[in-house]
């Protein structure tokens, strides 16, 4: 884990420059041309191939109003992560869910959102908020020094699973069943946390050390609220809010892309923390839709 100077921390996500993940790239290229980037994104696509399962969702741009990006400047971020990703072997992920610490109520797609974004423990998770939204803010308001930060394209969600999975998370806790380790409307809980802070169907949101739960209530809870809901690291991957991505549905009309699952999902289908869905580019009106960044 690392942190920048505002507090908010990351987590290494390991992509190993092996023969094994690049066998079509090769692990010697230096001249970063078109072809080398296709090579290194088709590489990673066969390695996180279990993820993807046939998938018709891209990361390609197809209009402005998805990531808040031109074509270009979408081109151009992606070939910047695929870079960094092949010459640093991997990428820093959120710890946790963006978050802010004052919970928001309400959200617009025509008012920009002024929250300060924050990646810590026991905040609210920063929704009510679209895609491109989540981009402008992932993007401008988080400290990256000679960095990048951006939401995941969606290699990258990949990519943190495979991670996951080499570190020993089996894979049917990522793409079969996940409730054993995420917040969702399926599975019960028990929570003490000193700084818990919970929001229940209808209900504002409450401030309590201990939160106990059923299999059959809907809780919202503040960023990284219990050690159940991580693996390696890295919290609520699964459930509590669905994230938003740089993917691309390959839907004119809900183009843009969300992983991991909500609170109100089950922690399988629709919940899975490799579950894809979709949505449209005016979508802001919801609590269980956010965001979480990464480093590269």
């Amino acid at each position: 884990t690392i942190q920048d100077s505002q507090g908010n921390q990351y987590v290494w996500v390991e992509v190993p420059k092996t023969a094994e993940v690049y066998p079509t790239a090769g692990l010697e290229i230096t001249e970063f041309t078109e072809d080398a980037y296709t090579a290194i994104e088709t590489d990673l696509h066969t390695y996180t191939n279990d993820y993807r399962d046939g998938t018709s969702y891209k990361d390609e741009y197809y209009s402005d109003e998805t990531t808040g990006l031109t074509s270009e400047q979408y081109t151009q971020l992606k070939q910047k992560m695929l870079k960094s990703v092949y010459q640093n072997g991997g990428f820093y992920i959120g710890k946790y869910e963006t978050g802010t610490e004052t919970a928001r109520t309400s959200g617009s797609s025509s008012t920009a959102p002024t929250d300060t974004p924050v990646i810590k423990q026991n905040v609210y998770p920063y929704n009510y908020v679209t895609c491109s939204q989540a981009q402008t803010l992932a993007t401008t308001k988080m400290e990256s020094g000679d960095r990048t930060t951006s939401l995941l394209f969606g290699v990258q969600w990949d990519l943190t699973l495979k991670y996951l999975e080499k570190k020993g998370t089996s894979q049917a806790d990522l793409k079969t069943d996940s409730t054993s380790w995420g917040n969702y409307q399926s599975n019960a809980w028990n929570i003490t946390n000193a700084n818990l802070k919970y929001l229940s169907s209808g209900m504002s949101w409450t401030t309590a050390t201990e939160k106990s739960k059923t299999s059959s209530e809907k809780i919202l809870l503040s960023t990284g609220a219990d050690e159940s809901f991580s693996k390696m690291g890295i919290y609520d991957l699964a459930g509590n809010v669905k994230e938003w991505t740089l993917e691309y549905t390959s839907r004119t009309s809900r183009p843009c892309a969300h992983r991991g699952g909500s609170y109100d999902n089950s922690g399988s289908n629709e919940g899975l923390a490799s579950y894809r869905g979709d949505y449209d580019t005016t979508h802001a009106n919801n609590n269980n839709y956010g965001f979480r960044c990464v480093l590269y």
